[in-house]
């Protein structure tokens, strides 16, 4: 598992969204900065190709 913080003007959006592809849950409290957890073998917004957001 791995968490982190990530700063995008693109994520101006509230809520939560689990992404099976990626398995990985992003939050966003306030717009703009997500704070991201994978699960096991989840991939990381760093190492995402565009995927989703």
């Amino acid at each position: 598992m791995k968490i982190g913080l990530l700063f995008r003007l693109g994520s101006f959006w509230m809520g939560a969204h689990w992404s099976p592809y990626n398995k990985r849950l992003c939050i966003n409290l306030l717009p703009c900065v997500t704070i991201w957890v994978t699960g096991k073998d989840g991939i990381t917004p760093e190492s995402r190709h565009c995927k989703d957001s």
